[in-house]
Parts: structure tokens; sequence; C-alpha cells
């Protein structure tokens, strides 16, 4: 049976009424293709049943995988907002020091369109060379203004 195509459904009445007007020999047929329906009928819900346990495993390793990554982003966050941390500290003590190069660092130049300190000429090339290596196109598009 296709898909497509739903059995139809007797009620016992119309299964009476059929089977009173039938010859023996057609009534002895009539229930072997019934039977047969109900065989395939049983197939299919076994083929169904399969399908719904494989989805339902499936769904279950990507629920898995979906934490996994969860996870993993969560102690990537937590490792940027420590390095965020560490060099807002050792800038802060720089700074406090007047440590010549670090004017140089923080120095804004003049470039296409935005002035760029060399830090966050640094930054770019180090995110947009980890983009290219993760496939991503137009990094940039990602970064915070």
């Amino acid at each position: 049976m296709s898909d497509d195509q739903a059995p139809a459904i007797l009620s016992s009445d119309d299964v009476r009424s059929k089977a009173e007007h039938l010859p023996l020999d057609r009534l002895d047929q009539a229930v072997l293709d019934v039977t047969a329906k109900i065989k395939d009928l049983q197939a299919t819900i076994a083929e169904q049943a399969q399908r719904l346990a494989a989805m339902e495993q499936q769904m279950a390793e990507l629920e898995r995988q979906s934490a996994v990554t969860e996870a993993k982003l969560a102690v990537e966050t937590m490792h940027s907002a420590g390095l965020t941390a560490q060099a807002s500290h050792m800038l802060t003590l720089a700074i406090d020091a007047e440590i010549p190069a670090l004017a140089q660092l923080l120095e804004e130049n003049a470039g296409d369109g935005a002035p760029k300190s060399p830090l966050a000429q640094i930054y770019d090339a180090a995110f947009d060379a980890k983009a290219a290596e993760l496939g991503i196109e137009d990094p940039a598009r990602f970064r915070e203004a």
C-alpha cells in the first residue's frame, strides 16, 4: 500500500451487510483479503515504530551534542572573559608605569574609514585568521564595533 493511500475503514455493520450478500467462496476470499490487509497494516505500523525509534535516538544524540556544544561555548566565553580581564589589568599597569611602547600600541592610526590602533589591528588579524580557519567568510560582520 502506498504511503498516500489511507485504508478504507469499514464499520462492523458495513462488513456484516457485505458479508451477508457474498457466497461462501467469495466470503473466504474476503476473509483472506482482510487478513492480508491487516498484515500489511501491521507491517506498516511496525515500520513506522522503527522509524520513530530511530528518530528518537537521533534526537537524543543531537540533544547530547547540543549540550556538549553549549558547555564548550560557556567555557570559551569564560576563557574570553578571563583573558579580557588580564589584558585590561596589564594595560592599566602599563599606563600607570608610563611605558612608552604602550602609547604607540594604543595610538589610533588613520586608516580605511575608522582609525585603528595597533592593538585593534592585531585583534582584527587574529579574529580574521580564526574565521578563515573555521571557514567563515566576511568575519568583519561578526566583530563588535
